[in-house]
């Protein structure tokens, strides 16, 4: 089936299924028969794939002779959708309008080629809107993070440079054009990377138009919300340098725009765009307790399964039935070994190709009756393991990113726990990891550091406070903090001429909505006391932590003096207390 010509009319015509379309003329016998649209006849020969899928709305893209389509199909709502599809058009046809009319405005976007309606009894039951595939193009979200990030130092940084000059551009213009996009983030922006070069042709297009907004020009309280959306999904991934250089170049594509002094608009931006971050991460955090994309949900009697998509289906099935033998199947390649927990190292396969990677399994039982009673409300330990550990990815804080976790109840009474209550049903929670490799704890690398030559010993440690700094900053200024933050919770790993650093057993991590000044103290006054165990630790390696650690806040948030007194108050008493109580300084 060829793909017609481009056109800019269209027509109207129903089809048998109650179904009424708009359709840009060529694109008709393309599209629909009198039985209705193709979608289905594509779905079952492999042409279209599901893209995206949520309550209510999914997204095909289908795979045509020599042009792709995206068909977005919206489901029937309730009530209250339906009184307002009533005044204000059913969601195809809003951005069908909205869509034009940015193309009208000198906005680049998809074309859109058709939308329809399914009517009953005068009320819009669903729609659809049809739209083509922009050739070579990708999130810009995607696009840094698939592409830009994979490149060396040179060319990653002028590549950086260049997208940077033309999404200003872009967002400058599109300001300009009086267009407010509703959800203006990182994924509705479309990067076709090998126009980035030619200032001639778009290498940005703005998509997903029906909550679309159209006025004159911007002005800044407009931009400042749009900007802070935008920002929110990268800021942590852009210096310093590149937000400047990003607001530079959208000022001067804007000359007539009337904005606060320099340094107001960048604090306005970025304290914006951390708070906006944090709303979404909140969001997010429901995610991995859910069925979706991303995450799998499985359930036995007495047993329930939480799983990353990309586990093998054979590897989830026998974790949910035989969790025990899998832990016990690893007893020579223990890590931990407990009271209340048993760490073994495991190779598990991953992905479509199930490449054999290292996994920590962990299996955990509560200590106490009374903490397995209060454990019948609330979730199992290794059930809070895996929220907190995928809560720390998705806020782009290093560590072991969980793969499984499988909440077990034991309603025998178990044989190794002769004393337990007959009447207390055990629970046994069982929790699988990725396991980095070539790293060690921050004690052993410090004490194996030791033994080098002063330079060599400072070069290096200045590199691993630097990253330390970084870590630790991040989690802060992200609202996490974590009680238990000491060296044996820090791994760290040479990486060339860099040192990198990963935070793990996240049982003591907690997600603050507000984090004050005292709790982040305590947690830095831990990590110090462990510090104290290598004396040749100089202050000037501890100033470069805390320089590194405040650069990861907003300007004016932490006062490095302040902190700096404050941790050596309380890592001083930590330090008496152990020493008084004969326990030693780790």
């Amino acid at each position: 089936m060829t793909t017609p010509p481009e056109s800019t009319t269209s027509m109207e015509c129903r089809t048998e299924d109650g179904w009424r379309w708009h359709v840009v003329r060529p694109w008709e016998s393309v599209l629909l028969t009198s039985a209705g649209m193709r979608l289905d006849k594509w779905l079952a020969n492999g042409q279209a794939r599901c893209v995206k899928s949520r309550a209510g709305r999914a997204t095909y893209l289908v795979h045509l002779a020599d042009r792709d389509v995206y068909v977005k199909r919206h489901g029937p709502g309730g009530l209250g959708q339906a009184l307002a599809d009533w005044f204000r058009g059913s969601a195809a046809r809003r951005e069908w309008n909205r869509t034009l009319e940015a193309q009208r405005r000198g906005v680049p976007t998809a074309r859109p080629i058709a939308f329809g309606e399914q009517t009953c009894h005068g009320q819009v039951r669903a729609s659809c809107l049809v739209t083509e595939a922009i050739e070579g193009a990708v999130p810009l979200d995607r696009f840094v993070r698939d592409r830009i990030e994979t490149l060396s130092p040179g060319p990653r940084q002028e590549l950086r440079r260049r997208l940077l000059h033309r999404v200003a551009r872009f967002v400058a213009r599109l300001h300009q054009a009086g267009v407010r996009h509703g959800d203006f983030h990182a994924g509705n922006l479309l990067v076709v990377g090998h126009e980035l070069e030619d200032d001639r042709r778009p290498a940005v297009y703005l998509i997903d138009l029906a909550d679309a907004r159209f006025s004159g020009p911007l002005e800044w309280p407009a931009v400042r919300a749009s900007l802070i959306v935008l920002h929110a999904e990268w800021f942590d991934r852009l210096t310093v340098a590149e937000r400047w250089r990003f607001l530079r170049t959208y000022l001067a594509h804007r000359p007539a725009l009337h904005a606060p002094p320099r340094d107001a608009r960048v604090d306005q931006l970025d304290r914006g765009a951390r708070a906006h971050s944090r709303r979404i991460d909140r969001r997010r955090d429901r995610r991995a307790l859910a069925a979706n994309r991303d995450f799998v949900v499985a359930r036995r009697p007495g047993r329930r399964l939480h799983a990353v998509a990309e586990l093998p289906e054979a590897v989830r099935e026998q974790f949910l039935r035989q969790p025990a033998s899998l832990v016990l199947g690893a007893l020579d390649r223990p890590v931990k070994i407990s009271h209340t927990t048993l760490m073994v190292c495991a190779p598990w396969p991953l992905g479509d190709e199930e490449i054999a990677i290292r996994v920590g399994l962990k299996r955990c039982r509560p200590r106490t009756a009374w903490k397995a009673l209060v454990d019948r409300f609330r979730r199992s330990r290794a059930l809070r393991g895996w929220c907190l550990g995928h809560a720390l990815v998705a806020r782009r804080i290093d560590t072991a990113r969980p793969l499984a976790v499988c909440d077990a109840r034991r309603e025998d009474r178990p044989n190794p726990w002769a004393w337990w209550p007959r009447w207390l049903p055990s629970r046994e929670s069982y929790l699988a990891t990725e396991w980095i490799d070539g790293t060690e704890n921050l004690h052993l690398w410090a004490w194996r550091l030791a033994k080098r030559p002063p330079e060599e010993r400072l070069r290096w440690a200045r590199r691993c406070a630097e990253s330390l700094g970084r870590l630790l900053g991040r989690m802060h200024a992200r609202r996490v903090s974590h009680r238990d933050l000491k060296a044996s919770n820090l791994l760290v790993k040479v990486v060339g001429k860099d040192v990198r650093t990963w935070l793990i057993d996240t049982d003591g991590a907690r997600i603050q909505r507000r984090l004050s000044a005292r709790r982040r103290a305590a947690d830095l006054a831990r990590l110090a006391t462990s510090v104290e165990a290598h004396p040749w630790v100089t202050r000037s390696v501890r100033y470069r932590f805390l320089r590194e650690y405040a650069r990861q806040f907003s300007r004016g948030e932490v006062n490095e003096k302040s902190i700096w007194r404050s941790v050596a108050r309380r890592a001083k008493r930590l330090v008496s207390r152990k020493k008084r109580e004969g326990k030693p300084v780790l």
